[in-house]
């Protein structure tokens, strides 16, 4: 694992709402960005029914366009922080419906992109369903980019590595989300946290989620001998032993 963030690698990261990418793997995000690779974020929605809490106290209430407007800048901002370029497929959210045109338009952004490396929300995410949608989608995707049987006008691509992003926020034991992969996030933490400041929908992410990045930073030093790791990000990869993951693993700084 020790070629894991390194330079020239292609990542596309999966998004199911607004803030989701950030709040679960900004610090690593950062760090591919730091160490040369190129990184594409993809939201699938812009959170503007389930997951934009602020924007709904205001009096009057925004419209959902408008909401949808102020949304959008915040994940331009915050993926500009990262170093990150990013777009939003709009496809609605709380339900994010995914059908099989939207499914065809994930597989042909894989073909264009040809990421090596994908990340995305938990498989089992079961508190909320639009992240289980998005990733059922994106594992489809991620299966079939291949076969050229498939219809699309883009050439098949290779098969990427999926990686796995925390649950919810507090539902990781529900979920059965137990990390094989941590990251140290410690030198690229703050900008983690700069990033997530620009999502004034959703207030308090920094504070919330610094506190989940030094949990998994315990587990870190504990589970994967990382001393000196401060905060931390964990993840699940698909496949894990063909993935040539054995046992816990952590990425230092």
């Amino acid at each position: 694992m020790v070629d894991f963030i390194r330079p020239g690698r292609n990542v596309v990261v999966f998004s199911a709402h607004a803030a989701d990418f950030c709040s679960r793997a900004g610090g690593t995000i950062s760090r591919f960005i730091r160490a040369g690779s190129s990184v594409h974020i993809v939201d699938f929605s812009f959170g503007e029914r389930c997951e934009s809490p602020a924007l709904w106290e205001l009096d009057p209430v925004p419209t959902i366009d408008e909401i949808k407007k102020i949304r959008g800048e915040e994940i331009q901002n915050a993926s500009s922080v990262l170093g990150a370029t990013s777009e939003c497929l709009d496809f609605g959210d709380c339900p994010l419906l995914i059908g099989p045109e939207r499914r065809q338009h994930i597989l042909d952004l894989l073909r264009l992109r040809q990421p090596d490396l994908i990340m995305t929300h938990w498989k089992d995410d079961v508190l909320h369903p639009d992240h289980c949608a998005a990733t059922e989608a994106v594992i489809w995707a991620s299966r079939y980019c291949f076969r050229p049987v498939l219809e699309g006008d883009l050439k098949p691509c290779p098969s990427p590595q999926v990686l796995f992003y925390e649950t919810t926020l507090g539902t990781a034991p529900l979920a059965g989300f137990i990390p094989k992969l941590y990251v140290d996030i410690t030198e690229s933490y703050e900008t983690k946290c700069d990033a997530l400041n620009h999502f004034k929908a959703q207030p308090d992410l920094a504070k919330r989620y610094g506190v989940l990045a030094e949990y998994r930073a315990l587990e870190a030093q504990s589970t994967a001998w990382m001393k000196g790791c401060k905060y931390a990000e964990g993840f699940v990869p698909l496949f894990t032993q063909a993935a040539g993951f054995s046992g816990t693993v952590g990425f230092g700084a």
